[in-house]
């Protein structure tokens, strides 16, 4: 990796057992230590903790049911920043890692520190007996007829630039899943349960024996020494431990996690309006919810979805300037999408399995239909 010759130096934090809520706010204490000392870290961590992640952009109430897991006592936690889809972890059944840059040190290209960093995963399971798994595209490991392992994606939050990834390593309790998860049909949830047992793996599946945190954290420091990386071992500093427990406070907040909610999203909207959502499948889901007034005009949008994009604020930014559009005119909807999606400063770290402005565009025309049948 290093083309000098000689070993980069990055700090390496084990963050070990964490709950929902301290491992992604760990992301952003982490993050800001890497802008302030321009030095690479590096984390690994395991749930602790049983609960549910949404996506930075998901909208949670089409993915959950938040009643169903206040009472089951399940943890919900919408990632800081990160993007994708609504995932369920049992505690001890994934392993995650993350390696943070300071922007502007040869490390702004998302598409290439992925593959830079493709053959040193690939190094780690090879080493505790996960050598048929392979990635597909950028992102998604898989082995054997598709089934998925784990992921790995980039991101660019401003001053600091991650690759992160996860690793399933034992096997979720789906009938507890089941009781929390929206489903839009009841005959759908076997076919839920199949899908996911078809579709997820673990890595203990892999390789017929257990696999615990330590397999996986050791497996991947070692591949990154081969790689020319030299790891400082360094816990989390006073100061960096209260930074951890005051973001985790407010990623627990029940504002947080319905940052993106149809449900309060038809509650806000304006009371002369017709509310209404749709959903659009390209490449990522991409959802959109629209309050349309009298005078057949946008007057209030929401834009969700299980997507990897940055800047965090791109999709806010998609719905404010839908506000004032002429719900039934296309051409400008998508113009609108297109000024903010389609501008330089927004990124997907594949492109090629990305969301684009039709997509988006599309869901919009779609939640307009549904509005409409509110008015018939």
């Amino acid at each position: 990796m290093p083309s000098s010759g000689e070993n980069e130096r990055w700090r390496y934090v084990d963050c070990g057992a964490v709950d929902a809520f301290e491992n992604n706010a760990q992301m952003a204490v982490l993050s800001r230590s890497v802008a302030e000392q321009q030095r690479p870290i590096a984390q690994t961590s395991v749930w602790g903790a049983t609960h549910l992640n949404v996506g930075w952009f998901d909208d949670v109430d089409a993915t959950l049911d938040l009643d169903a897991c206040r009472r089951l006592g399940i943890q919900v936690v919408r990632r800081p920043m990160a993007g994708g889809g609504t995932a369920y972890y049992d505690r001890d059944c994934a392993v995650m890692w993350g390696f943070f840059f300071p922007k502007g040190q040869g490390h702004d290209d998302l598409d290439a520190e992925v593959a830079r960093f493709q053959p040193v995963i690939i190094d780690a399971l090879g080493r505790i007996g996960l050598g048929e798994v392979q990635f597909e595209g950028s992102s998604d490991l898989r082995w054997r007829q598709g089934r998925k392992l784990g992921g790995m994606s980039a991101g660019d939050f401003g001053a600091v630039i991650s690759v992160g990834g996860f690793l399933n390593t034992n096997p979720p309790d789906l009938d507890r899943y089941l009781q929390v998860v929206r489903v839009p049909d009841e005959k759908f949830k076997d076919k839920l349960v199949k899908d996911m047992r078809e579709y997820v793996c673990t890595g203990s599946e892999v390789r017929d024996a257990r696999l615990d945190y330590a397999d996986v954290r050791d497996a991947l420091l070692g591949a990154l020494a081969d790689a020319g990386i030299e790891l400082l071992a360094e816990p989390l500093s006073e100061p960096e431990e209260r930074g951890l427990a005051k973001i985790s406070g407010k990623i627990a907040s029940d504002d947080f996690v319905r940052r993106i909610s149809s449900d309060r999203f038809r509650a806000a909207a304006p009371s002369d309006t017709r509310v209404g959502f749709g959903n659009h499948k390209g490449r990522k889901l991409c959802r959109a919810g629209v309050a349309v007034d009298d005078g057949e005009r946008i007057a209030a949008a929401m834009m969700a979805g299980d997507m990897h994009v940055a800047p965090p604020d791109t999709l806010d930014r998609v719905a404010a300037a839908l506000v004032g559009a002429k719900a039934s005119d296309d051409t400008d909807v998508r113009a609108r999408i297109a000024g903010v999606f389609d501008a330089d400063d927004v990124h997907q770290a594949d492109a090629t399995m990305g969301v684009t402005t039709d997509d988006l565009a599309q869901a919009v025309a779609t939640a307009v239909r549904d509005a409409n049948r509110e008015r018939a």
